[in-house]
């Protein structure tokens, strides 16, 4: 399995979270990360992302930009707060495939840390990450790369 993880970009400060858009800083970070790596993804197979609003936003933006043909998934087990374990349950139903998965702190840099051991990993908003494993459990997964935006 390889996982593509993204973090949405910087969002608005505003009330619900739920609502959250991203601002037009956000927009940018997203748009250049798709146009800086989007080509350099593998096929992806699947898209998944958290139903809050500013996720949403970058997983279609990033879809346009990076110029990939996929549709997403709409899943809760990306919220921001959802239990490791949960996630873990869910991907495995998923092996063999090439996803990414568009979500929030904290549960990606937990996500991350779970998958490779203890780490330092910490994905800044519109950060892309790859991971390879052959199963979803706990320390079985090699960090291949983080990008940034500048």
């Amino acid at each position: 399995m390889q996982l593509i993880l993204l973090r949405h970009g910087d969002a608005e400060f505003s009330s619900p979270d739920s609502e959250r858009c991203l601002s037009a800083i956000g927009q940018q970070q997203v748009i250049k990360m798709a146009n800086s790596y989007g080509h350099k993804l593998p096929p992806i197979d699947l898209v998944l992302t958290s139903p809050l609003k500013r996720a949403l936003q970058t997983t279609e933006l990033f879809i346009a930009n990076a110029a990939l043909k996929n549709s997403f998934q709409v899943v809760d087990f990306l919220l921001p707060d959802t239990n490791i374990k949960t996630v873990e349950r869910q991907l495995q139903l998923f092996d063999n495939k090439k996803i990414l998965m568009v979500g929030h702190l904290p549960l990606l840099d937990y996500w991350i840390d779970y998958l490779i051991g203890n780490s330092s990993v910490r994905m800044a908003t519109a950060s892309l990450a790859s991971l390879t494993m052959d199963c979803t459990y706990k320390g079985m997964a090699t960090l291949n790369w983080v990008h940034h935006v500048d």
